[in-house]
Order: C-alpha cells, then sequence, then structure tokens
C-alpha cells in the first residue's frame, strides 16, 4: 500500500469486517468518513471518542496533534474534556524534543480545560521521526440535537477558511531554499503564515448553534478527501463549484511550482458546514471574523460531484485518487 490514508475498499474489506459491537451503549458507530463514534450510556451524557496519529515538524506536531483531536470532537458535537497520548521518538532524539512537544501540548490542554488522562512514551528504533497519537474524549452540547436536523437536498454546504494553507505552510518550509530562487521572501512567509490557523473550535461552535445538520474538518486528504468524507458520513451526494472554494494566490503559485494539486494537499482548520440557511451562517461568521463561503448543496442521490464550467470531476474516496 501507498503512504498515506488506506484506501477505503482495503479499510472496509480488511478492517470493517473485522469488528462486532455488543455495547448497545454505542449511539454512533466508526465508518469511513466519520472521524469519531458516539458512545452513550444509559442515563448519561454522551459523550464522543476518536484517536488520531500525526507526525512532522517537531518544532509544531505538539500543537497539530492538539487540534487534530479537537476538531475531530468538536464537529463531533462535543466539547474535548480528556485525553490519551502516545509519543513515539526516534533513536538519538534530545529530551529536548520531548519537552517541547509537551510545552505544546500542556499549554493547549490548560487553555481549553482539557484533562490529560495518562499515555506513552517511548524511544524506537523502528520509528524515524517523531510519532504522536492523541485519544480524546467530549461531551457533547446541549445545543446539539442528532437527529432532528439531518442533511437533505438542497441544503447548503459552507466551508471555512482557504483550501491548502496548512500544506502551503508545509511545502513551504520542506523547499525554501529552492522557492527563493522564484519567490520573494515575504511571499513566502506569508504564505507560510497561512497555515497557522489550525483550529475549528470556533467556527464548530458558532455552527451547532445556528443549527448545524453535520460538520467534518478537513485535513490529510485536503478539500476533496473531505468533501468525499462528509458526503459518505452524511449518506448523501453533494454538489461544488470549484471556483467557489476559498483559496489563496499564494497556494495557486506555490502548488503549481511543485505540480501538486492544492485541492488535495492538507487543509488542517477548515471546517464545511451542512446547513439549512448558508448565508445566515455566513453572516455569523462575518461577526465573528472567520472567513466562511457557500461553495455547493446536498443531493439527494449518492453522487459527490465538483464542477468547474461546464467540467465535472466526479470525487473518489482519499487514498483511491
Amino acid at each position: 500500500m501507498r503512504s498515506g490514508k488506506v484506501p477505503e475498499r482495503i479499510l472496509n474489506r480488511s478492517v470493517r469486517r473485522k469488528i462486532t459491537y455488543k455495547s448497545r451503549c454505542l449511539a454512533i458507530p466508526p465508518a469511513p468518513g466519520r472521524d469519531s463514534s458516539v458512545y452513550h450510556p444509559g442515563g448519561g451524557v454522551p459523550m464522543a471518542f476518536s484517536t488520531n496519529p500525526v507526525t512532522g515538524d517537531p518544532d509544531t506536531i505538539g500543537y497539530r496533534a492538539f487540534f487534530r483531536m479537537a476538531n475531530d470532537i468538536c464537529c463531533a458535537g462535543a466539547d474535548p474534556s480528556g485525553m490519551l497520548l502516545d509519543i513515539l521518538l526516534p533513536e538519538g532524539s534530545e529530551e529536548q524534543e520531548l519537552r517541547q512537544i509537551m510545552d505544546q501540548i500542556g499549554s493547549l490542554a490548560e487553555q481549553y480545560e482539557v484533562d490529560i488522562l495518562g499515555g506513552h512514551t517511548e524511544v524506537m528504533a523502528a520509528v524515524t521521526e517523531p510519532v504522536i497519537t492523541v485519544t480524546g474524549v467530549g461531551f457533547f452540547r446541549k445545543n446539539v440535537m442528532h437527529g432532528e436536523t439531518k442533511p437533505r437536498q438542497g441544503m447548503d454546504l459552507v466551508m471555512t477558511k482557504w483550501a491548502g494553507a496548512s500544506g502551503t505552510t508545509e511545502l513551504v518550509k520542506k523547499g525554501r531554499e529552492e522557492l527563493l530562487d522564484c519567490f520573494s521572501r515575504d511571499f513566502l512567509e506569508q504564505a507560510e503564515s497561512y497555515g497557522r490557523e489550525i483550529s475549528c473550535l470556533p467556527g464548530a461552535e458558532i455552527a451547532w448553534e445556528n443549527g448545524a445538520a453535520a460538520l467534518h474538518n478537513a485535513s490529510a486528504g485536503g478539500i476533496f478527501g473531505a468533501l468525499w468524507e462528509l458526503g459518505e458520513s452524511c449518506r448523501t451526494g453533494l454538489e461544488v463549484d470549484l471556483k467557489k472554494i476559498p483559496i489563496r494566490q499564494e497556494t495557486v503559485e506555490i502548488c503549481e511550482y511543485f505540480d501538486e494539486n492544492p485541492y488535495i494537499i492538507p487543509s488542517e482548520g477548515v471546517l464545511l458546514i451542512v446547513t439549512s440557511s448558508g448565508s445566515r451562517l455566513i453572516r455569523e461568521y462575518e461577526a465573528a471574523g472567520i472567513p466562511a463561503a457557500v461553495i455547493g448543496q446536498i443531493r439527494e442521490d449518492q453522487d459527490r460531484i465538483v464542477k468547474n464550467g461546464e467540467e465535472r470531476r466526479y470525487l473518489v474516496p482519499p487514498g483511491n485518487g
């Protein structure tokens, strides 16, 4: 298999079919396109669970690991409350690297009142760069009423922030010296800064307060991957206008330089929302200073389409394209 998300056909064949559920408390089970599951103990508050591994730049990995977990939990309709950490470091790592990771995670945990419940830390010859897996749990918000508002034909699809921003930051960090031959230092610094805002928490809170039918946060599979996963989790089709997807010019130019597709590079921090009134939600986001746009609608069938003028592209599961 290639690096990246395991293709959905393999996931269904070799993972999902091996899982059985015996507890009556499992309200929403895990599934392709769904980043969390929901556990509802009798007489208790529903809880959302999510787990994610993160690799990459040691300078930001703790920050990214925390928000990968927190974004999944808040998009399920819950507030992140606790987390378990699994930190694997390559041989030769310095204590300072571990301290830096925990400084990032610890400060965010304190800021968002998320308890660190435990975990595991190990140096392993099998890993070549830090790997952090965060398993999070959160209690459902009182204003989230699952089942009363469901995604249906004609509902608007709203997107916050810009496609490929976090992926652009990664491209700049990895290829800065090469890029300086074609772009100014100011241009690259501006492009790199766009990917730093990767929290979906403020946007998710506004969406749930305004009666959103479904939320999904984009991550490693980019906007196209997130759109597929949203349709899969909602069990609906969707139609999106490519020209309405917000994207920065810096992202377009840097992706052209590296021959990358800006719609499939990482887009962490981007939120996709299904709502009955996209224009009303956009006004709420404008008041909060969060850039957002209506990019499409929900379809009655299962087709997931991106149109660009007369051209129509059918989306495929992440890892298959």
